[in-house]
């Protein structure tokens, strides 16, 4: 039942829709909770309440760790289109606040294997053995 909800609406035919949940699947399911939230909030004018209060937002955006599928520039090229700001690379690792709005324009990049939203640990993680 989730996927279906989190799953984007049906193209005008069979090959846009495949083609869809294909981009969709590059797309880490917490992102995808975060847009089908953000477009919900702007809908019915209420304000975004984020299905994981991990996720580092920053006003509009949400920042998000993307692996290239190949050349690592071509993605961030790619996503500093869609508005990405503050990008840091490490490897194949593109960093950076996308606009959530622009989350499935993210999913369609051809230079995208996989993206994931960057979380923050909750504060006092990692100081258990030491405080014992």
């Amino acid at each position: 039942m989730v996927a279906l909800a989190l799953s984007p609406a049906p193209g005008p035919g069979a090959e846009a829709s495949t083609g869809a949940e294909r981009d969709w699947a590059k797309v880490a399911p917490e992102l995808r909770a975060l847009y089908t939230a953000s477009r919900a909030a702007s809908e019915s004018g209420r304000p975004l309440v984020t299905p994981d209060p991990a996720i580092r937002i920053v006003e509009d955006r949400v920042i998000v760790d993307a692996v290239a599928a190949g050349d690592v520039e071509d993605l961030r090229r790619g996503l500093v289109a869609l508005g990405m700001r503050q990008t840091a690379t490490a490897g194949r690792i593109v960093s950076g606040q996308l606009p959530i709005a622009a989350i499935p324009a993210m999913a369609a990049l051809p230079s995208l294997r996989f993206a994931r939203a960057a979380v923050t640990a909750p504060r006092g993680a990692g100081r258990g053995a030491e405080q014992r």
